[in-house]
C-alpha cells in the first residue's frame, strides 16, 4: 500500500463562510477576548490539526454547540442589562412625575384655600360691602359707592372747593338745578343755582366762599351738601351728595385701599353699599 501523501490543510474558514462575515462586522477592540476570539482559536485548531488524525465530528459539533450557547448567553445578558437600565430610567422618571404631582396638588390646595379665605372675608353679607381685600376692591371700579362722608369741614372766611357726582346730565328744562348747604342742625344756610352746567353730568366741580345766603361768614365747621336736579314726573328730583359718587380707582396706602372718587379719597372702610351705575 503506497505512503499517505502530506494534504493540503483544509481552510475551515472559507468552506464555513467565517472569513465574509468576519469583513462585514464592525471592528472590535483587539484586546477583548470575546466570542470571536475563541471562534479563531477553534478554527486555527481545526486547520492545524493533524490530517492522519483529525477531531472526530461528533467533538466538532459539541463545542461548536457550546459556542453558540455562550454566543446565546451573552446576548441574553447584554439584553437583560439593556431591560434593567430601561426599568431603573422608567423608575427614576415615574418617581420624578409622581414628586411633581405632588407638589402641584400641595400648590393647588393652598391656592384655593387662599381664594376661598379671600371670598369669605370680601364681602359684607347685610350691606354687600366690599371691606379690605386687595383682590376684590378692584372689582368695585365703574360701580357706584355711597360713604359715610356727607359734609365739609370749612373754616372760617376761607372759600372751599367739592365735587359731586351727577348720575344724569342736568337738564334745566326739569326744574331749576340748586345745590343745598345745611349746618350741623340740619339747617339751610346757603342754596344756589347752578343752571350754568346744563347738559352737564358725572364729576363737577363747584366753590363755595362759606357764607350764607346773606352773605354773612359762616362759622368753622361740618357742612352736609346736597343737589337737587332734573324733576320727575312723580314730582321727586333727582338727588346727589357729597361721599357719593363712582369709583374711578383704587389707591393703597401702607396695603390698605382707598376709594378715588373724583377728588375725593375715601378709605374702603368707610364705604357703605356699591352697586352697579343705571
Amino acid at each position: 500500500m503506497a505512503a499517505n501523501s502530506i494534504r493540503e490543510p483544509i481552510n475551515l474558514n472559507e468552506i464555513s463562510g467565517y472569513n465574509k462575515a468576519q469583513e462585514a462586522k464592525p471592528k472590535k477592540n483587539t484586546n477583548e477576548l470575546d466570542n470571536d476570539a475563541f471562534m479563531k482559536l477553534f478554527l486555527e485548531q481545526l486547520k492545524n490539526q493533524d490530517p492522519t488524525s483529525p477531531m472526530e465530528t461528533d467533538k466538532i459539533i459539541t463545542q461548536t454547540a457550546q459556542l453558540t450557547q455562550v454566543e446565546m448567553q451573552e446576548q441574553t445578558k447584554q439584553t437583560m442589562i439593556e431591560v434593567a437600565n430601561a426599568m431603573k430610567s422608567t423608575q427614576a422618571t415615574n418617581e420624578e412625575l409622581k414628586n411633581f404631582q405632588n407638589d402641584m396638588k400641595t400648590t393647588l390646595e393652598a391656592l384655593l384655600a387662599s381664594i376661598n379665605k379671600n371670598a369669605e372675608s370680601s364681602v359684607d353679607n347685610v350691606s354687600n360691602t366690599y371691606i379690605s381685600s386687595p383682590y376684590n376692591s378692584i372689582n368695585i371700579i365703574g360701580k357706584i359707592a355711597e360713604t359715610k362722608i356727607n359734609g365739609l369741614n370749612i373754616e372760617e372766611g376761607k372759600n372751599i372747593d367739592f365735587e359731586l357726582y351727577f348720575d344724569e346730565n342736568i337738564d334745566a328744562n326739569r326744574g331749576i338745578p340748586k345745590i343745598m348747604i345745611f349746618n350741623d342742625n340740619n339747617e339751610l344756610v346757603r342754596e344756589f343755582d347752578i343752571s350754568s352746567y346744563n347738559g352737564k353730568g358725572g364729576y363737577l366741580s363747584f366753590t363755595w366762599d362759606s357764607r350764607d345766603n346773606l352773605g354773612d361768614i359762616l362759622p368753622s365747621g361740618a357742612y352736609s351738601v346736597i343737589a337737587n336736579y332734573n324733576q320727575n314726573l312723580d314730582g321727586s328730583s333727582n338727588i346727589a351728595r357729597l361721599g357719593r359718587g363712582e369709583v374711578q380707582s383704587i389707591i393703597f396706602d401702607d396695603g390698605k385701599p382707598h376709594l378715588r372718587m373724583g377728588d375725593l379719597i375715601v378709605p374702603l372702610e368707610e364705604a357703605l353699599e356699591f352697586y352697579a351705575k343705571k
